[in-house]
Order: C-alpha cells, then structure tokens, then sequence
C-alpha cells in the first residue's frame, strides 16, 4: 500500500499536467504547434515577430527558455502581452511597431515567425532579421494551413539552404530555415527601418493629386480600394470640428478630408503598427498640422466627443464575428459623438448593415450604392 506522502506527490505530478493541458488548450492552434515541440526552443534567447496575445511566452519562459524579445504589429495582441513582461524579471522583452530598429542586446540563438496573410509583409520582416540575427540562426516559422503556410517551404528555399518540416498538427505546420544565403551588400546599413519598403501611390482631392504612403500588410497596400473609392465621393458634405478616422489604414480618408476648408481636427486611429506608420507618413508628407495617430483595440485608446466618426471598418472575420464586432463598434461610437454628431461608414452592400446601425441610432441613410459597396450615415439624436 502506498504511502499518503507518495499519494501526494503523485497527485501534484497529476495537477501539474492537467493545469497544462488546461492552459494550452487556451493557446491558438499555431502557438499549441510550439508546445508540442518544445525542445526546438531550448534557447537562451529567443527572438519572436507576429505573436498572438496568448500565454505562449508565458509557457515557454516557465519551461526554461532563457529569454524572449518580441515583436507584434496587432495592438490588441499587444495589450494582451503587456502585463506578461512585469511578470518575467527581465526575460520578456516586448516591442509594438513595424519593425526591430533597436539593435537586440545579445545575441539571439533562435527565431519563431508566426506567419502573416501578406506575403509582401513575410518578406520585409525577413530581411529585418536577416539584419538582426547571424547567418547560422535558425529560422522558425509556424502558420495555419488556412494562411498559406504550406506554400512557404518552398519559398523558403529561395533564401536559405537548409530547409525542413518539423512538426504538423492543429490544422498547423511548423517549419525550420537555416543556412542563409546573404544576396545583399556585403556590409550591413547602420540601421534597419521601415523607410526603405513604404510604397507610394495617388489619390485625386478635388484639383489635387494626393500621395498616399504604405507599408506591407496595410489593408490595400499600394493602392486605392473600391470600398473607400465610392466613400470619398460622399465626402463634399461633412461637419467641421473633431473627426475620428476609425481603421484610417495608410490615411487615406483623412488625406482627402485634410484637402477641405474647413476646419478640423483629425484623429486617425487603427490597431495595426503598420497603418499608423503609413498614415503618418501620409499625413507629414502631405504637410498637414493638425492631426493625432492613435493606436487603438476598437476604441479602447480614444477619449474625448467627436463631430464626425468615418469608416471604412476593417470587419473581415467571417459573417458571425464580423456581426459582433460591427454592433461593438457602433455602440461604441455611439458614445463617441456629440448629440448630433454623424457617422458615416462604408460596406459591402451585401452586408446587413442598416439594421444593425438603425438598433443603435433609430435611423440609418444610404446615400449611395456602387460597385458592391453602400455608404450608410446616420446621427446621433441623444
């Protein structure tokens, strides 16, 4: 008969793995990917870009990893792990920004990419690393077979010599890229920044021609989209004073509200890293003043009443979610504006927007209906 002391001790062994099974099962599918093949991050420091808002980090560091410095772009992700680096003396380092400028204070013996829908963006933050991090490194990088990972083996290949399947699971794929074959300048610049990868293109204002800055990753990098094409050709009616420009993208509707006489104050907010240095690239190029950027989770970050919230609302996460995130978006915006403010948004037309708008603000208008896309407005009355 076993003693209580034993008893005991296998008991807490079988606590210690239910709580862990409890807690991956809270992690995303790509992060349960890197758990399952913990011994690949045995490391003494990690180097982590595009990582989800979950207890990852936390897992790993537990797990003897010796430290981590991250990168995110998603500011909702980014609020999520905040409170994670006070709870890690020192081992956690977190950056919210396009790219790594800083040079990492030491070397790093392991990287791990969580995969992102732009493939343009994959490839600029691969050239970052390739700045920051030795030739002999080695690269990990994990997706969802839904995002396109399994395409990247090969495209891998183009860059390093050494490339391979570690794991699958979770609907996931875990790849490992070493060996890299340096096809730029021998010496490396001084500095990494995101200047080098800003694409440009124009918008007609009125009798101007507008130039407009992104960056990979920004929703319609390089170029107009038809959503805010039809917008802009409502905006020869809108109120002076404070305007929010809500997922403002590479800045493209406060661009063009910049180029009207009014007076206004434009706050241009998003949760992307890569928008907010597009848009204010955009906006100190275009020479305006009188302006904010804001990153934002919705409108967690925003203070203060505005005369007019404008939108071309980045809702694109299938028709559920996408219904849920829309009435939070408009309850808060709602609360938002001034008694007799306006919002004015754009969507698909297939999109039940007006009722959803009308449960919030008793009214909704269409004011025009093209290429797929309606403009709705409506106004707060109380």
């Amino acid at each position: 008969m076993e003693s209580r002391k034993v008893l005991r001790y296998k008991a807490a062994i079988e606590l210690n793995f239910v709580l862990k099974i409890m807690s991956s099962l809270s992690l995303s599918n790509p992060s349960q990917l890197i758990v399952r093949n913990m011994d690949c991050f045995e490391l003494e420091h990690l180097l982590m870009i595009g990582l989800p808002g979950d207890q990852l980090v936390s897992q790993l560091l537990d797990e003897g990893l010796g430290r981590v410095t991250a990168l995110t772009r998603d500011f909702s992700d980014y609020r999520r792990l905040k409170p994670l680096v006070g709870n890690h003396n020192d081992r956690f380092f977190l950056t919210f920004a396009p790219v790594l400028e800083e040079p990492l204070s030491s070397p790093v013996d392991g990287v791990l990419i969580f995969l992102q829908k732009s493939k343009p963006l994959m490839d600029f933050w691969l050239e970052m690393i390739r700045f920051h991090v030795a030739a002999n490194v080695p690269i990990y990088l994990v997706g969802e077979n839904d995002e396109g990972i399994k395409s990247w083996k090969k495209r891998l290949k183009q860059s390093f010599s050494d490339v391979k399947s570690v794991d699958n699971a979770r609907h996931c794929v875990l790849l490992e890229a070493c060996g890299a074959m340096n096809k730029g300048a021998v010496n490396k610049p001084d500095q990494f920044t995101e200047k080098g990868a800003f694409n440009t293109f124009t918008v007609q204002a009125m009798d101007k021609v507008l130039s407009i800055s992104s960056l990979p990753g920004v929703f319609s990098h390089g170029r107009l989209d038809v959503g805010t094409e039809v917008l802009l050709e409502t905006l020869n009616d809108l109120p002076s004073g404070n305007v929010l420009d809500f997922g403002c993208g590479a800045g493209v509707i406060s661009a063009y509200i910049s180029e009207q006489p009014e007076e206004r104050h434009l706050t241009l907010v998003d949760c992307d890293a890569m928008a907010l240095a597009s848009s204010r690239k955009t906006m100190n190029d275009l020479g305006v003043e009188n302006y904010q950027v804001l990153a934002s989770d919705g409108l967690s970050e925003v203070t203060g009443q505005f005369d007019l919230i404008i939108s071309n609302p980045p809702f694109h996460q299938g028709v559920k979610t996408h219904y849920e995130v829309t009435e939070r978006f408009l309850s808060e915006s709602h609360q938002k504006l001034k008694v007799g403010g306006e919002l004015r948004i754009v969507a698909n037309s297939f999109l039940k927007y007006p009722p959803i708008i009308e449960q919030t603000f008793g009214r909704c208008e269409t004011l025009l209906s093209r290429n797929g896309f309606s403009i709705y407005r409506a106004f707060k009355k109380v």
